[in-house]
C-alpha cells in the first residue's frame, strides 16, 4: 500500500503544475489582450500620411504650445471671440457666449473645471479625456499616433457626403470609460490624406454613457510656420449644424505657463 501511495504523488504534483502552468498563461494572454490595443498597420500609415500632409512629424513634434484665437459664429446670426491654449495635453478654452456673459473650461491637470460668468465649477475627469484639442488635427493627430494606448483601426475606402473618403477608427480603450467617450472616426481624404471630418461624443459630465454625437468639418487648410491649420471649422450635434468657428491666429511654442490651466482657487477640487 505504502508504495503505491508513493507512485501517486508524483503523478499528482506534476498534474497540479501542469494545471497551474495553463491557468497562468491564460492569465498572461488575457492581460497582453486587455493591454495591447489594436493598432493594424493600414490605420498608422494613413495616420503618418495625413501628419506628412498637415506639415511632417519633424514639425509637428517640435510644437510645445499653441494659442489659437478666432470668432465662433452661432446659430442664431452672432459672432463671438475666442482663446483657446494647449499644451502638451492640458487646455484652456476661453469662449463668448451669443446671449453674453462667457466661459473658461480648464483641463486642471487631471481636475477639469467650468467657469461660468465667475463662477467656478468642478468637472469629472472623464469630461477632459473627452474634449481633446481635435479642432487641431495635426496636433491632436501626431498625439494619438505616438501614444501607444490608442487603439488605431483601419476602416476602409467609405462614403462621406457622397465622396469617397479613408476612415479611420481612434480610441482609448484602456477602460471602460475611455471607451464610452474616446472613441473618434477620422475621413481623410484619400489622395491629399488632409482630415476633412472627425466625429466623436460629447459626454454629460454626469454620465459617461450619456452623450451626443458631435463632428467638426475642417476646410479652409493655410500654412502657418510650416503647419496646415483647419481655418474654417464647421461644428454640429446630432447631424444639426450648431457653429462655425473661424480661427484668426495661430501662436506656437510661445512658452505657455502650465498654472493658466488651472481652474480659480477652489474650483476643480
Amino acid at each position: 500500500m505504502m508504495d503505491s501511495i508513493r507512485q501517486r504523488v508524483p503523478f499528482a504534483a506534476c498534474y497540479s503544475i501542469c494545471v497551474l502552468v495553463v491557468i497562468v498563461g491564460l492569465l498572461v494572454s488575457a492581460s497582453a489582450a486587455t493591454h495591447s490595443p489594436e493598432r493594424d498597420s493600414a490605420a498608422i500609415g494613413t495616420l503618418q500620411n495625413a501628419i506628412t500632409a498637415l506639415g511632417g512629424a519633424n514639425v509637428i513634434s517640435s510644437i510645445q504650445d499653441c494659442i489659437l484665437t478666432g470668432s465662433v459664429a452661432y446659430s442664431d446670426g452672432s459672432t463671438k471671440d475666442f482663446n483657446w491654449t494647449i499644451a502638451g495635453v492640458e487646455f484652456r478654452r476661453e469662449l463668448d457666449f451669443p446671449n453674453g456673459g462667457s466661459s473658461v473650461f480648464f483641463s486642471g491637470h487631471g481636475s477639469p473645471a467650468w467657469t461660468q460668468n465667475g463662477t467656478t465649477s468642478a468637472l469629472n475627469y472623464h469630461m477632459a479625456r473627452a474634449n481633446l484639442p481635435l479642432y487641431l488635427p495635426p496636433y491632436v493627430l501626431f498625439q494619438e499616433l505616438n501614444n501607444s494606448t490608442y487603439t488605431l483601426k483601419y476602416v476602409g475606402l467609405v462614403q462621406l457626403n457622397g465622396n469617397n473618403v479613408v476612415q479611420v477608427h481612434v480610441s482609448d480603450d484602456s477602460d471602460a470609460v475611455g471607451t464610452l467617450v474616446t472613441p473618434q472616426e477620422w475621413y481623410f481624404d484619400p489622395v491629399s490624406f488632409l482630415p476633412l471630418e472627425v466625429q466623436f461624443r460629447q459626454p454629460s459630465n454626469e454620465n459617461a454613457a450619456d452623450y451626443v454625437n458631435a463632428a467638426y468639418v475642417f476646410s479652409q487648410f493655410v500654412l502657418t510656420n510650416g503647419v496646415l491649420i483647419s481655418s474654417a471649422i464647421s461644428y454640429s450635434q446630432d447631424n444639426a449644424p450648431n457653429r462655425t468657428v473661424t480661427i484668426g491666429s495661430v501662436t506656437f511654442n510661445s512658452g505657455v505657463s502650465q498654472n493658466i490651466f488651472n481652474p480659480p482657487q477652489g474650483g476643480g477640487q
